[in-house]
């Protein structure tokens, strides 16, 4: 494994934040939030599988006649990564269209957990 000098590395954090300048936060705000947050390849992954995983859940719970889904939320936070906020992952997800029906029951749940 090569080492890299301060320099360097220097370097590419400047054109890193020099690139998330340039990009078009509107059409991709999950993956700018993440480039902002500085996540790996794996943290972006994690939650991702997380979303597709309590998607799954969350079809299952509508099948059963669930009308909260508060502990949805709960499995979310609890395993999102702690460099993303809550509620700006929520809406970027949102904005970016993934997960669309989901991220809706989870902001709806934050919501009530907000006002509680």
């Amino acid at each position: 494994m090569k080492l890299y000098d301060e320099d360097y590395m220097s370097k590419l954090k400047f054109q890193h934040s020099l690139l998330l300048k340039m990009i078009d936060k509107n059409s991709f705000p999950f993956y700018s939030l993440a480039l902002e947050k500085d996540l790996s390849e794996s943290e972006v992954e994690q939650v991702l599988v997380l979303c597709q995983e309590l998607q799954k859940e969350y079809e299952e719970q509508c099948e059963l006649g669930f009308v909260h889904h508060t502990p949805l939320l709960v499995h979310f936070v609890g395993m999102l990564p702690d460099k993303l906020p809550v509620s700006e992952t929520l809406q970027a997800l949102k904005a970016q269209n993934l997960y669309v029906d989901l991220i809706d029951v989870l902001q709806r749940a934050e919501k009530r957990v907000e006002e509680d």
